[in-house]
């Protein structure tokens, strides 16, 4: 009797462990914005943004720029977005040493800006900041003398 009282013991266990990591929240979701369309989110709901001065597996922004836009990091990226995929995200280490998350290869940011949820004020600025759009998001190439450049773009 014991050892059938012990197998439901272990049986409850491992049931409520399951249902706890499958109700985890996704780190990144897609969410969508009247004027400004989809685009990535933390588990908060904060803003992701991405900068046209990157190149892809690597972060222009230095000093200065990581006050107003600090990197985004997560050991391991969940989403459960259709709209992305687990080989979207990647990590890089950036030359201060510390780990930023990529987006198909584009750091990710957030904007100090924005306060609460759903803020998306570092959107266009200076030409050069854009929330990342995952529908719209891709790696294009850059001609230049002699050689190619990758480039990201949105739509």
């Amino acid at each position: 009797m014991k050892k059938i009282s012990l197998l439901f013991v272990i049986a409850g266990m491992l049931l409520v462990n399951v249902m706890t990591s499958l109700a985890t929240a996704p780190d990144v979701s897609v969410v969508h914005k009247e004027g400004i369309g989809d685009y990535l989110v933390d588990a908060k709901g904060m803003t992701l943004y991405w900068s046209k001065l990157d190149a892809p597996g690597g972060s222009a922004c230095k000093g200065q720029c990581l006050i107003q836009w600090p990197p985004f990091y997560k050991e391991a990226v969940l989403s459960s977005s259709p709209l992305i995929n687990a080989t979207d995200f990647g990590t890089i280490i950036r030359t201060d040493g510390k780990k930023q998350n990529t987006f198909r290869g584009y750091p990710l940011y957030y904007y100090t800006m924005d306060k609460k949820s759903g803020d998306t004020n570092g959107q266009n600025l200076n030409k050069v900041w854009s929330v990342m759009d995952p529908g719209h998001f891709r790696v294009i190439e850059e001609e230049h003398t002699g050689y190619s450049v990758p480039k990201g773009t949105s739509k």
